[in-house]
């Protein structure tokens, strides 16, 4: 696996050296954001999900593809560290749980910089695109109308979310216990038992600078400079939009 590679997948320049620093997270988080779509295809392509990180490599350096959580965090998470980054991983219980369901814990980054603990997440969908210090409750991030900030009780936090200046909202929570590719290896083993697949919308999106691409099973939603455009497309006409609107190249 190379480390250049990896950068060069979120459209980072693999010749230059970054040093493990705030602008550099920033930098590096952002990217991948723009870069790495957050998509569940592995479900309607009855695929295994794989936390493995050769796997993870290959699906999405090698292929092209983006992942959910436990995917694109664990190349992350070894991205991070290549570069010199104290960073570990730990778990997010979701608040709104229709989407998958009480038994798939987010998987989250925490990186300390300067005895400072900054949440880190390239993997929920449309959320936070910033590192944000989990100790700060002042701080207030913006991305796509929404605002987050980060509460602390006791040794517990909380996202917090605010959509055009509504009411705050929990988007999960999570405390700072360090969590390893063994807590999560197996969760998704036996999905053809629990028939997941067929609970779950076909999801796929994807960041822009101004905005967002996402595809929902059989609609288009394109949301830029605060304007909203979807679509319907047609199962025939999926394999052209994922590689058009995503560049993925995939058969489903």
């Amino acid at each position: 696996m190379k480390i250049e590679k990896i950068l060069e997948r979120i459209n980072m320049d693999s010749s230059k050296k970054y040093e493990p620093t705030l602008q550099t997270l920033q930098l590096l988080q952002k990217q991948y954001l723009l870069n790495v779509p957050y998509e569940n295809l592995d479900f309607f392509l009855n695929k295994e999900f794989s936390s493995n990180l050769s796997n993870v490599y290959e699906k999405i350096v090698n292929n092209n593809r983006g992942g959910i959580c436990y995917e694109s965090h664990t190349l992350f998470l070894y991205l991070l560290k290549s570069l010199g980054f104290d960073a570990y991983l730990i778990f997010a219980k979701v608040k709104d749980l229709t989407y998958i369901g009480k038994d798939y814990p987010h998987l989250l980054i925490l990186v300390n910089l300067n005895s400072i603990d900054y949440l880190v997440d390239v993997a929920n969908g449309q959320n936070v695109r910033e590192a944000m210090n989990i100790d700060s409750e002042n701080f207030i991030s913006t991305a796509e109308n929404h605002m987050y900030k980060i509460q602390k009780k006791n040794d517990k936090y909380i996202l917090l979310v605010n959509y055009k200046n509504a009411t705050w909202t929990p988007r999960y929570y999570f405390t700072k216990e360090e969590k390893f590719p063994s807590d999560f290896i197996d969760i998704f083993r036996n999905d053809k038992e629990n028939n997941i697949n067929k609970k779950v919308p076909l999801l796929i999106t994807l960041a822009k600078e101004n905005g967002r691409i996402t595809m929902l099973d059989d609609k288009m939603i394109l949301r830029e400079n605060n304007r909203k455009s979807s679509w319907k497309i047609s199962k025939e006409n999926r394999v052209e939009a994922l590689k058009k609107y995503f560049n993925i190249i995939i058969k489903i």
